[in-house]
Parts: structure tokens; sequence; C-alpha cells
């Protein structure tokens, strides 16, 4: 069955990346195995983030119109295809309840303390599955007009602690006191795999960029761009809270954007992180969420705004039983996600489309070439 056509500008593709790739890492913070040098992991995290965009734009360049699971099944055939994107439906849908649960633990634990976590996570999935019953547009509409309070929300913090006096760059040094092993071992496999590489999900997303033209460069600025944005983070919250609070901290901005003072007027700006992270949250879980929706769209062969609310539903439970408590939830997604999930399916499956792409695309010229 023909399926309703979506569009999104390259001004909009941007955006998403950006609040994509800022939205859970500067939640819960990145980059702790490096200590004062988590910046510089960032950085060179950055680069080689900027370099995974690229090989997935370029698997996508050479079938043009066709979104990640429409290349499984061009590659693997229609039944190895279909099991894949199935288990990449999985994936994707894993991944927006850890989100989820992110989100819903920064509240239940600075703001609503006496709201139950399931009020939390039902009311974030309400929001997200009634704005793709509307379709990919809305988000990134909706990405148009945050996103501008975002970024100065991200840089007044920093200025905020600068100008209360509890900005300590001396914090940050010695730079590479320790050498670049603790550096390599920040980067693989957490920096490389979360944020950067969980922009997987945009392998189903940039399929429906109204201008192909630029893509590729404006997928890498905004992984460019997200990047100085965590990198500026993760110098505030070193600089202000030291290595071993920040290690210790569950939310280490927040904790950082607490030390504001000015004037003894301006104090407790946490509702202003809430707010940006909620944002960033929203794209995240969205993408992931959207990303699955499309997955089993193709399975079904039913239009995925069909399934928005029982898929969300579905999310909003898995948020709440996918752990006990919040330390449970982070050792699960630092030993077992990026390990076992994240490296197959961001790296492991995509590596392996290559040669099937290539060896495809040159029968195909070959044979249209001949007739």
């Amino acid at each position: 069955m023909k399926q309703q056509v979506e569009k999104i500008s390259l001004w909009q593709l941007y955006i998403l990346i950006i609040c994509f790739q800022i939205g859970s890492a500067a939640l819960v913070g990145i980059g702790n195995d490096a200590k004062q040098d988590a910046w510089v992991a960032v950085i060179i995290a950055t680069f080689i983030g900027i370099a995974i965009m690229l090989y997935y734009i370029f698997l996508l360049s050479k079938v043009p119109e066709k979104n990640l699971f429409e290349l499984l099944i061009f590659c693997f055939g229609k039944w190895i295809g279909k099991f894949l994107t199935l288990i990449y439906v999985l994936y994707f849908f894993y991944i927006s309840a850890r989100v989820l649960r992110d989100f819903c633990e920064l509240l239940v634990s600075t703001i609503f303390e006496v709201t139950p976590i399931e009020v939390i996570s039902i009311t974030m999935m309400l929001v997200i599955a009634y704005m793709f019953q509307h379709g990919l547009e809305v988000l990134g509409r909706t990405s148009e007009v945050f996103f501008p309070y975002v970024v100065a929300f991200i840089v007044l913090t920093g200025l905020g602690v600068w100008f209360s006096g509890e900005l300590e760059l001396s914090n940050i040094r010695p730079i590479l006191g320790e050498g670049f092993r603790p550096i390599v071992k920040a980067l693989f496999p957490q920096l490389i795999t979360f944020p950067f590489g969980e922009a997987i999900t945009f392998m189903v997303i940039t399929a429906y960029v109204g201008t192909t033209k630029h893509v590729k460069k404006v997928s890498a600025a905004g992984v460019f761009t997200s990047g100085f944005l965590l990198t500026y983070g993760a110098v505030i919250q070193i600089s202000t809270l030291g290595v071993e609070l920040k290690d210790r901290a569950n939310f280490p901005l927040l904790s950082a954007s607490r030390e504001i003072s000015l004037l003894n007027f301006i104090e407790r700006v946490d509702i202003i992180i809430v707010f940006f992270v909620m944002f960033g949250i929203i794209v995240k879980v969205g993408i992931f969420f959207y990303g699955g929706l499309k997955g089993l769209e193709l399975i079904t062969n039913k239009p995925y705004r069909s399934m928005t609310l029982p898929m969300g539903a579905l999310i909003a439970f898995f948020s709440v039983v996918i752990s006990h408590n919040f330390v449970e939830h982070i050792e699960e997604g630092l030993v077992f996600v990026p390990f076992y999930l994240h490296l197959p399916f961001q790296f492991g499956i995509p590596l392996l489309l290559l040669p099937f792409i290539l060896w495809k695309t040159k029968k195909k010229k070959k044979k249209e070439s001949n007739s």
C-alpha cells in the first residue's frame, strides 16, 4: 500500500541531530573514565562521530530514497531483511524506553519527588505519541521553535557558573596527565556508541529530507555542533564540581547549575536545566520511537500512525519495569548495552551492509548498461 510521504528540511535535520545527541548525554554526563580529560575525549569522539555519520550517509547514498530497513531488504532479501528489521525495531524501542527512564529519574529525584514515575513516563509518551500521530514534520517544526532556547540555556548555564565565581579551570589540569589510556578507555565503547553511534537512527530519518544534495554536509555540521556543546558542558561540569564529584553525581550538569548564585537573586536555576533536557529527551525518544514505528510499518504494511498509541504505551510500561532503581539502570547502560546492543547494531550490521550494497549496485548498473 502507498504510504503518505513525509519531508523535513535540512535545517530541521541539523537541529534534530544536535538535540538528539545532547539529549540524555547532557543529562547523565559522559567521558567519566577520562577523568579531568573528559572534554578531550569528547572532542576526539566528536570527530569519530562525524566519520560514523558520514559512513551512514554514504550507505544511504548508494541506494537513493531508501531508509535503513529498505536497505536491509535490498541487501539480504525479503525474509532475512525483515528479520533484521524486526530486531532493529526491538533495539530502537528498547533504547527509547531507556532514554525515557533517564528523564523520569531526573524529575522524580529533583522536582516531582512524590509523583509516581509511572505518571511522568505516561505523560511524556502521550506527548510524543500525539506528535507522531501528525507526522515527522511536527517534530521538525517543534524543534525549530525550541532550539534557540536550548542552546541559550546551555551557554547561559556556563556563564552563570563563571560569574558566580564557582568555575575553577584548574580542575581540568593536568591535561593528559595520565596519557591517552584513560581517554581510550572512555572512547571505547562508551563515547563512540553513546551518543555518537546512536545516529544509526538517522538512517531512517535522512531518507525523508526534502533536499538530499547537502545532507552529508548538514549531518556532519550537526554532529560537530553537538560535540562542541557536549565539550562545553563537560568543561563546565569538571571545572565546577571537580573530577570526583562529577563522577559521583547522578546528573552532573544539574549539580553544576545549582552552584549559580547571582546578585542574591538568581539562584536554583534547576528548572532551566530540566527544560532543555526535557526537550532533548523528547527529540531523542521521539526519533528512536519513529525509527521503530517505521520498521513496523515495513513489516506489517500498515501506516505507522495507527501504531503510535499502543507502541507508546508499551514503551512507557517498559521504561518503568526496565530496572528496579537508578543505580541498576545506569550500570546496565554502562556495561551491558554498549557491548551487546550498541556495537552490533551501530557498527556490526552497518559494516556488513557495505560489501552487499557495493555488489548489488554494481550488478544493477551492469545489468542496466547491457539492456
